[in-house]
């Protein structure tokens, strides 16, 4: 079928009749017969557009949803996902897991997406391989070697849109429905719904200060997969102790289980000897090991990889494609070169000192303004910190306060599935100045006292 001539149709109707018998002409060659009428003027033209609609007797009837949507933890309706996995707004200051996003390098990376586009052209223009690109994966095993300890090559990777689609992903790759997963608890609120959309039973296991606890009464089913954060728990931002990480492979070779390794905010360590992946120790391919640039780069990028065991990555790779094919070429190719001429390692160490420097200053203005309401825990690596109440019963007042000032830590509660942990509110620093950082405890401090 010809393309319409539009621009010579908004002339007609302009004009009236003056161009009538040349429009209708290319009506009549371009367009199958009985579309429009001989001899259209403007009124019939809008007849046949916008045809009256036929009136039907409204039936009140509920909308029938899945089983599976509503098994899903979340309570957000409406402009409430407008916020975004976080759920802060403009204005709203020291939530958890929000990086410095101004102090993304926007200049170098449009720079290089520049030359990728000159250099590749039309061909970052069309599909992709479901794999990720070539190049990209090339690089991340070279990073992951020499910086994270781990052993792979590039055909072990898949490139993923994030941490949530790495986790489905693999979910669906290694579990049926109803079949068993371990998670750590507290946990990333999103691991909950994830597993609970791939309609996996979610067993939660308690977390010490050496990592997740691996108990089992002899009559509890095994688990197919655990998902783990080692390298900074989330929330409460423990590193899993190289014992625990030994017997957790050991659980695992046992067993013929899966480790589902999320190793978010690793390159943020700003205490103690850094610890290699579990990935790096495995010698038994259990471990499904999974990152993002989201935390050093920015989130909107949504660019993740998955390093998995050789076997298992033709699998997922099936189901990226049944899901979205694959991640932006462009991005894809820029990341690739941003990470091979050396600005990500740059950026790393510049951003690593930056957040070290903010999170010194959150401790210290935090425990001189609060430190009668709050004891901090101390993590040695991540963007967060835990604080937790001195008196228990203030927090149901100071929950409200936070709501009600914008400043918005999350509570402890929220990330826990069985746990019953003491109340305790979960802070963000990395993404606020000093001077922010200030202001908003000093807000926080005087609406306490007031």
């Amino acid at each position: 079928m010809a393309h319409l001539d539009f621009p010579l149709l908004g002339l007609w109707l302009r004009t009236g009749e003056s161009q009538d018998r040349r429009l209708d002409w290319r009506f009549q060659n371009f367009m199958p017969k009985g579309i429009f009428a001989q001899n259209p003027g403007p009124e019939h033209l809008s007849r046949t557009f916008c045809p009256k609609p036929r009136t039907y007797r409204s039936i009140q009837r509920p909308i029938r949803t899945s089983d599976r949507v509503r098994a899903i933890p979340d309570e957000r309706v409406g402009n409430q996902f407008d916020l975004g996995a976080t759920g802060s707004g403009a204005g709203v200051s020291l939530v958890p897991s929000i990086p410095a996003v101004d102090e993304f390098p926007i200049a170098v990376w449009e720079r290089l997406r520049a030359q990728v586009l000159a250099r590749k052209g039309v061909n970052l223009l069309r599909y992709a391989s479901n794999r990720g690109d070539v190049d990209l994966r090339k690089a991340i095993a070279a990073y992951l070697c020499d910086f994270r300890g781990a052993r792979c090559h590039p055909d072990q990777i898949v490139i993923v849109a994030g941490m949530q689609q790495a986790m489905l992903i693999s979910a669906m790759a290694v579990l049926n429905p109803g079949e068993v997963a371990w998670t750590e608890d507290p946990c990333y609120q999103q691991t909950r719904r994830v597993l609970t959309l791939a309609g996996v039973k979610i067993v939660p296991k308690l977390v010490d200060n050496q990592g997740i606890v691996i108990t089992r009464s002899p009559k509890e089913p095994l688990p197919r997969i655990i998902y783990v954060t080692p390298s900074h728990q989330f929330p409460l931002g423990t590193t899993m102790s190289f014992q625990r990480r030994t017997g957790l492979l050991d659980f695992a070779r046992a067993h013929g289980v899966f480790l589902f390794e999320d190793d978010y905010d690793a390159e943020f360590r700003f205490a103690g000897p850094p610890l290699p992946s579990l990935q790096g120790m495995d010698n038994s391919s259990r471990v499904i090991y999974a990152g993002t640039v989201s935390k050093i780069l920015c989130p909107s990028l949504r660019l993740g990889y998955i390093v998995a065991p050789e076997p298992l990555v033709d699998s997922l790779v099936k189901i990226r494609s049944a899901m979205d094919q694959h991640s932006s070429p462009i991005d894809q190719a820029t990341l690739a070169r941003f990470i091979t001429e050396g600005f990500f390692l740059s950026h790393i160490k510049r951003i690593r000192k930056i957040y070290a420097e903010r999170r010194d200053f959150f401790i210290k203005q935090f425990n001189e303004l609060l430190g009668d309401r709050f004891t901090l825990q101390i993590p040695e690596a991540g963007l967060n910190i835990v604080a937790w109440l001195k008196h228990e019963e203030d927090f149901p007042m100071i929950r409200r306060i936070t709501l009600d000032i914008g400043v918005r830590p999350s509570t402890l509660s929220f990330f826990c599935i069985q746990a019953k942990l003491k109340p305790a509110f979960v802070f963000g620093f990395a993404a606020w100045t000093p001077t922010q950082i200030r202001q908003s405890l000093v807000k926080l401090a005087s609406a306490l006292r007031g």
